[in-house]
C-alpha cells in the first residue's frame, strides 16, 4: 500500500470516528428517547356492523361507566331507539354505561360472527324479551379490548353450564334464571331471534351468574 492510499485510509476512519461522536452527544442532549406503543395486531376478522363498539375495542370505551346500574329487561326495551347508528361512536347515555339484569333465559344460538347470541325475558313480563351477546376472544376486536378477561370468563361460564353452542337456537328448558352484566348497545334490526323492538343489546357480556 503506497502512502498516499494509507493516508486517506487513516483520514475515512478519523471522519468515521467524529461523526459517532457527535452522533452519541446528539442522541444523549436529546434526552432517553419515548418507548414506542406495542402494535395491536390479533385475531381474526368475524364482524363488521359496529364492531369496534361491540367489542369494547372504540376509542369511547374508555368513557364507559362500568358501575353497572341495576335495570330490568322491561326497561331496557322502553328505550327511545335511535334515529341512526353510528359506525365507530357511542350512543349517550344507554352505550356508555354498563347495565345488570336478572331475567329469564331463553335460549341461544352461535351467530357466524362466533357471538353467542343469547335471548333473555323479563321476570315479570315474559313475552318482553332482549338479546345479551358474548363474542369470541379469538376476533379482532375482542383480543385487544381491555376487557377481554371478563369477556373470555363470561363465555367459559356460560359453556361450562350450557354447552357449547350450535349454529341453531336452542330453547333452554325450564325456569332458568340469570343475572347478566354488559355493556348497553343498539344494533341494526335484521329479524334476529329474540330482539327487542328497539334493537337494545348488552354487547358485549362482562359476567353471567345463576342466582
Amino acid at each position: 500500500m503506497n502512502p498516499r492510499t494509507r493516508q486517506q485510509i487513516l483520514i475515512l476512519i478519523v471522519i468515521v470516528i467524529v461523526l459517532a461522536l457527535l452522533y452519541k452527544r446528539f442522541r444523549q442532549a436529546a434526552g432517553p428517547s419515548l418507548p414506542q406503543p406495542a402494535l395491536i395486531n390479533c385475531g381474526v376478522h368475524c364482524g363488521t356492523e359496529r364492531w369496534a363498539v361491540k367489542t369494547l375495542s372504540d376509542s369511547g370505551a374508555t368513557g364507559v361507566n362500568f358501575t353497572a346500574a341495576r335495570v330490568t329487561v322491561d326497561w331496557l326495551v322502553s328505550q327511545p331507539q335511535p334515529a341512526g347508528l353510528p359506525e365507530d361512536s357511542r350512543i349517550a347515555p344507554i352505550e356508555n354505561q354498563a347495565y345488570v339484569v336478572t331475567a329469564h333465559l331463553v335460549g341461544f344460538k352461535l351467530e357466524d360472527d362466533q357471538d353467542i347470541h343469547i335471548v333473555i325475558a323479563d321476570l315479570d313480563h315474559p313475552g318482553e324479551t332482549m338479546i345479551i351477546e358474548i363474542p369470541s376472544t379469538d376476533c379482532s376486536g375482542v383480543c385487544s379490548s381491555a376487557h377481554v378477561a371478563q369477556i373470555a370468563d363470561a363465555r367459559t361460564w356460560f359453556e361450562s353450564q350450557f354447552g357449547a353452542p350450535h349454529n341453531r337456537f336452542e330453547r333452554v328448558p325450564g325456569d332458568v334464571t340469570l343475572t347478566v352484566t354488559g355493556i348497553g348497545f343498539f344494533d341494526f334490526l335484521h329479524h334476529q331471534t329474540g330482539v327487542a323492538p328497539n334493537g337494545i343489546e348488552l354487547h358485549p357480556v362482562l359476567s353471567l351468574t345463576a342466582p
